[in-house]
This record gives structure tokens, sequence and C-alpha cells, in this order.
């Protein structure tokens, strides 16, 4: 065999040997999808479900309170002032029954009672003939508060009666005021809150 045939018969085994073999096709379209694997993901749970409220950033801007409105007060109805009226004249006629009840009733009633001639009724209530007629009727006009009534109720000083003077002096400490404050005081002073006492006793010093 010649060295040229030897030769050629080399080259031909180092081709076969060399050879490398063809790389595989990447598949595409719907067959890559296929081999594609799906990376897990966390399921989100929903605050309703787990029952654990999301933690939300609290604004750093304070809002303003709105200062409460004011009510508008409701005038009376006539018909409630008609009323009132109506049961002012029934209670003027009962404070000068014969009963004593009933015109103790009809004072009690006539300091609850939201009409302004309510007080002009008591007042004339304090120079009645019964001396409990006029307590209840000083003490309803202290209740009543009503700085109309300080005049009347001062001069109510002049009672006969201990009780119905002492009853005056609360009404008007109730009612308040320089002038009932300053009567008050003179009351005190002139010992017309006091009771008589017997004679020959005296006030123990302490």
């Amino acid at each position: 065999m010649s060295k040229s045939a030897k030769a050629s018969k080399k080259k031909g085994t180092t081709k076969r040997t060399t050879s490398t073999k063809p790389k595989p096709k990447k598949k595409t379209g719907a067959k890559a999808k296929k081999t594609t694997k799906k990376v897990p993901t966390k399921k989100k749970t929903s605050a309703k479900k787990t029952g654990k409220k999301t933690p939300t950033k609290k604004s750093t801007t304070r809002k303003k309170k709105k200062p409460p409105k004011k009510k508008a007060r409701k005038a009376p109805s006539k018909k409630i002032v008609s009323d009132n009226i109506a049961m002012l004249k029934e209670l003027e006629i009962e404070i000068k029954s014969d009963d004593v009840q009933v015109s103790l009733g009809a004072i009690e009633r006539l300091g609850l009672l939201n009409h302004p001639q309510a007080t002009r009724v008591l007042i004339g209530a304090l120079s009645d003939s019964r001396y409990m007629i006029r307590i209840h009727a000083a003490a309803q006009l202290g209740e009543r508060q009503d700085k109309k009534s300080v005049d009347a109720l001062i001069a109510s000083f002049s009672d006969d009666s201990i009780f119905v003077r002492q009853t005056v002096a609360g009404a008007l400490e109730n009612i308040g005021g320089a002038k009932a404050k300053k009567a008050v005081t003179q009351a005190e002073k002139d010992g017309i809150l006091l009771d008589e006492l017997p004679e020959g006793r005296r006030l123990i010093e302490r």
C-alpha cells in the first residue's frame, strides 16, 4: 500500500472520530409550555377567612372635631300655652279652697307650671290667713328662682310665724342675688329668724 493511500485513510478515520453529534433542537410553541415547570406560589389568604386584620398605616394628621351643633329651642305651641292658661285659672281658684290639702296641692302644681303668671299667684298666697299655705308658697317661689318674687319675700320677713320667716330666708338664698343675700343677712342680725327664748334662759357660749 502506498503512503498516499495510507494518509488518505487516516484522514477519513480522523473525520469520523471528530464528527460531533447534532445538538437537539429547542422545542418551541405549545410543546415548550408543557416542559416548563410551574413555580409554586404562596396562596394569598384573605383577611376575611383568617380573621386577621391587615395592618393599616395611621394617618399622622389629626382630624379636627367639629363643635356640636346647638339645638334651637322650640317655641311652645299655642295649644300648650292655652292649656297652661286654663290650668292657671283652675289652680288660682283651688288655692283659695277651704280644704287645706286642696290648696297645698294647687301650690305644688303652681311651682311646676311653666307660666310666668304662676309666680304672681304664689306671691298672692304669701298673704293667706293660713300659715301652712304661706310656708309652701314661699318654698315654691324659692324653687322657681324667679327674681320677680324677691321683694314680696323680703316683705314676708314681717310674718308672725317663725316658720314662714325661716322658709322665706331659705327661698331668698336659693334665688340668690345681692339684694336677696343682703336681706337675709340683715334678718339674721335682727334676730327675726330665731324663735323667742323663754324668760330666764340664756345661750351658752362655746
